[in-house]
């Protein structure tokens, strides 16, 4: 038996201050999150950013719960029904899911458990449908580092990025159709990146173009790509998605928005959309702003995922 490793970001394990440090030193500590490797900036993080961070982060996940009657994080909730999913559809698999930085299980606990089930060959899947330093990468350097680490004994082979999959362009714009309305501006809102990643050869901007155009074809619009989250110094890919609304807000155009760059909601989505920047978009005069929810685990997209996109991915072995 073979087996397949699906990785996804994660999120503080429990609604509470600690976890949510213990996420965010693990997330920010990692150097693809900052894009460089800086001996001070753990020291940092620790002692003079998370300290306060952690606060600001809680009361944006505990508005979240109270608005939508979470009893978990989101992203575990439908990544964890993913992963049921993928395991009855590919039963002669052993399936596992990984999260990166914060709740369980880790990419240790995965490896784990498949040396406990006596499969050494196991394809790595990140769950990022647009290559980026930041996610896709992280996510390889994480698997190969932990084996090391581990002593994991076997072979691992890692496929990167699915956006090119028609059957993933066909299921995020399936989503979007009930949205849509002729009057309405598409807007595709993809997490922002530092612009000097893009320039030292990041393939993310061109995938996330290559998304939002692809998306657009088979709706037969013209999206508008922006781009949210930007979080810290430095200039970031453009245009803002806050830019973005209130510009559209200002000229009262209804709007929906879908963000390609998750397969399951979590607070980028859920929070940031629905709250902040429904806000900003309504302030500047907007009317009628719609959110597409994220694949998720929607049973058309895992039907897609494990009949379409897997079978025609192509799996690549790394050393470690």
């Amino acid at each position: 038996m073979s087996g397949l490793l699906l990785v996804q970001l994660g999120s503080p394990a429990e609604l509470n201050t600690e976890k949510i440090a213990e996420y965010l030193y693990e997330f920010l500590g990692d150097w693809h999150t900052i894009g460089k490797k800086l001996f001070f900036w753990k020291f940092l993080l620790r002692h003079c950013i998370i300290p306060k961070a952690k606060f600001t982060s809680y009361a944006k996940y505990k508005r979240m719960f109270d608005r939508n009657g979470f009893t978990e994080m989101p992203l575990v909730t439908y990544s964890n029904a993913f992963l049921k999913s993928v395991r009855e559809a590919l039963p002669e698999i052993q399936v596992e899911l990984a999260y990166q930085y914060g709740c369980k299980p880790s990419v240790k606990d995965a490896l784990a458990a498949f040396a406990a089930k006596g499969i050494s060959t196991i394809h790595v899947l990140p769950l990022y449908p647009q290559r980026a330093g930041v996610t896709t990468d992280a996510a390889i350097d994480l698997v190969l580092e932990t084996a090391r680490q581990t002593g994991f004994k076997g072979t691992l082979l890692f496929a990167n990025g699915f956006y090119k999959a028609s059957a993933w362009v066909r299921e995020v714009s399936d989503l979007i159709k009930p949205y849509l309305q002729p009057e309405d501006t598409l807007v595709v809102s993809c997490h922002s990146i530092q612009e000097h990643r893009v320039m030292q050869g990041d393939p993310y901007k061109d995938d996330c173009e290559a998304s939002a155009k692809a998306i657009g074809e088979l709706l037969g619009v013209t999206p508008v790509l922006a781009y949210q989250s930007k979080a810290g110094l430095g200039k970031w890919l453009g245009p803002s998605l806050v830019e973005t609304v209130q510009k559209l807000g200002s000229e009262h155009k209804p709007i929906v928005i879908v963000s390609p760059a998750f397969t399951a909601d979590n607070l980028e989505t859920i929070s940031e959309i629905d709250d902040e920047v429904a806000e900003i978009y309504k302030a500047a005069g907007g009317t009628n702003l719609k959110r597409v929810p994220c694949l998720n685990a929607n049973p058309s997209w895992v039907k897609a995922f494990t009949q379409e996109i897997l079978p025609d991915l192509e799996f690549v072995e790394k050393t470690f």
